[in-house]
């Protein structure tokens, strides 16, 4: 078992981390930006705002598990503001009530309280609450209503709308928290807040029921709903990859590796006539969009929604908003939902759709999603327009765009990503030591053996020199920090993935990125289990086949789930020939 050299970059914790106090767990969001538009919660005559929490989550080293389990609508109940209490949510409860907003987050316990955690540290990979999993009396109930990732993007219904539910309904939840770094023994909190509108009060008599319909670019069938959107997919030059439009031809360069993770719940038939008030997109970081739009068969010869152009009308566009300043690289974002008087009427028959779109002019993106939850009702709503019989008016909705949920969050700065840690240019070592035909580089103690390093100061020169190979040789790896048999919190899963070089800059969300010149990346390597099969390869084993290309040159690699690990090869100079003098 060889030394482990810095399980955990040795950083102080960001000033910017939002403290919480315990006695709310409320998270607090940035104020908004100059200039900046954010939507507008509605606070209804009895409305009371809780905060909720699920029990502690212990967070294992390296983690990044995708978990089932089962909640309430608000466990750990406290009042934030308002006059109701906490009885609705109490064991046996039969009180209902409407949600008409939704605000998600996470914070770390710690010694003194509970603090945010940051994004180059600890963050939510995804979570998803499904409404009414079991209602009240015990009874299955609908599916999946809230979801988020680090964007933390708030549902806030607009005026007479809600999501009614029981008190002490069983809610499932579905969460992967990414731990960045070798850290172990921490524990989490998944916090939610909401304002909870009494279903015998009066305000509720405003209200009418809003279900959530859950639209999925790379969902079921698959249980980890993710595609590659990587350079070389954008086909128009561009520099964009709309997932799964540009996947759904054969001679489009991603049909082969993502067609088939196109989701059956992208598309959504209504089963009747409904009314969209609500929605926004959730995406990972180089996302750029997420398009909602609606076909509805016309009058040419063909019987199908949407064979003809003119059969297609578009809704939404939730646009991602970057503060981060080197653009779509990182969690630094908020989602744009619809603005508060945006309503689409639509008819049985009808078919909604989404796309998601991502940057990939200098970066690939492994493990994307694209999800639109949008809010439908059956009720009549004198604001709704038709796409098709108002195309006008819808059209105008459509180009005026979305508003922010919440406004910058300081947790999401990418505070250390790409500063310079005075680490040396592995294209400026020495070579040390070869890789045979049938080596294989390591992965052991969240390092890589040889060549591989970790982006932390006053890191060793020694060990980054990197090995010789020769071009255009099979490269073996082995991840040794999953072995078969051993439980899914037991294993370490890492990538490896090509990054341009000398990749050697400190790690976060927005660096490194998968820019190598040449494009390669592993998945993440280990032997998941149940939910957690579709999140790794099935094997701690992969080899880069056909090798690196160019000879005497050096390559760097690095690990997208705890991108403080590097690792650098170097291809075999072309023996200089003699002169014959010899």
């Amino acid at each position: 078992m060889r030394t482990i050299i810095d399980r955990r970059p040795v950083r102080r914790r960001s000033p910017l981390a939002l403290i919480v106090t315990a006695a709310s767990l409320c998270v607090f969001a940035a104020p908004a930006q100059a200039g900046e538009e954010i939507l507008e919660r509605v606070v209804y005559d009895d409305t009371t705002t809780y905060a909720c929490r699920t029990n502690a989550l212990p967070i294992v080293s390296g983690q990044n598990l995708n978990l089932f389990a089962q909640t309430k609508t608000c466990p750990n109940a406290q009042v934030v503001s308002g006059e109701g209490d906490t009885s609705p949510f109490a064991p046996g409860s039969t009180d209902e009530g409407y949600i008409t907003r939704f605000k998600p987050s996470m914070v770390e316990i710690v010694e003194d309280g509970v603090v945010t955690p940051s994004v180059w540290d600890l963050h939510l990979h995804h979570v998803v609450w499904l409404k009414n999993f079991l209602s009240n009396d015990g009874t299955p109930g609908a599916g999946p209503t809230v979801a988020a990732g680090e964007e933390k993007t708030e549902v806030k219904l607009p005026e007479g709308y809600g999501m009614l539910t029981g008190g002490a309904s069983t809610w499932g939840l579905n969460y992967m928290i990414h731990n960045l770094n070798a850290s172990n023994g921490r524990q989490v909190y998944i916090t939610w807040e909401i304002d909870w509108v009494p279903a015998e009060s009066d305000s509720a008599e405003e209200i009418s029921i809003s279900t959530i319909r859950w639209l999925d670019v790379a969902g079921a069938p698959q249980v980890y709903p993710v595609f590659d959107a990587e350079k070389g997919f954008d086909t128009d030059g561009d520099g964009d990859f709309t997932f799964p439009d540009d996947a759904d031809d054969a001679g489009e360069p991603a049909y082969d590796g993502e067609h088939e993770k196109i989701s059956n719940n992208r598309r959504w038939v209504l089963p009747g006539d409904r009314t969209l008030v609500f929605g926004a997109g959730h995406l990972h970081p180089g996302g750029t969009n997420v398009d909602l739009e609606v076909a509805r068969d016309g009058d040419d010869v063909g019987t199908v929604d949407g064979d003809d152009p003119s059969e297609v009308k578009q809704l939404f566009k939730s646009d991602a908003k970057y503060y981060e300043p080197a653009g779509a690289v990182s969690w630094d974002v908020s989602m744009e939902a619809t603005p508060r008087e945006w309503r689409v009427s639509l008819k049985q028959g009808d078919t909604l759709s989404v796309n998601a779109t991502y940057d990939v002019e200098d970066a690939s993106w492994y493990e994307s999603m694209g999800i639109m939850p949008v809010a439908v009702t059956e009720a009549d709503d004198p604001l709704a327009k038709d796409p098709f019989d108002d195309a006008a008016a819808v059209q105008a909705m459509y180009d005026q765009g979305g508003v922010l949920t919440h406004g910058r969050l300081p947790e999401n700065i990418d505070t250390y990503a790409g500063d310079d840690l005075g680490l040396p240019d592995p294209r400026d070592l020495k070579s040390d030591g070869k890789i045979k035909k049938d080596d294989q580089v390591e992965i052991e103690g969240f390092r890589y053996y040889p060549g591989g390093y970790s982006a932390v100061e006053d890191f060793p020169t020694t060990p980054m020199r990197p090995p010789e190979v020769k071009a255009g040789r099979d490269i073996n790896f082995i991840n040794s920090d999953a072995l078969f048999g051993e439980d899914d919190d037991q294993q370490a899963w890492h990538s490896i993935t090509s990054c341009k070089a000398p990749c050697n800059r400190d790690s976060g969300i927005g660096y490194p990125l998968a820019n190598g010149p040449v494009k390669f990346d592993s998945g993440q390597l280990g032997f998941g289990t149940g939910t957690n099969a579709g999140v790794t390869t099935g094997s701690n084993e992969w080899t880069l086949e056909g090798g690196l290309p160019k000879k005497g040159k050096t390559y760097t690699y690095f690990c997208r789930i705890h991108p403080f690990m590097r690792g650098s090869i170097r291809t075999k100079e072309e023996k200089k020939k003699g002169n014959g003098n010899n």
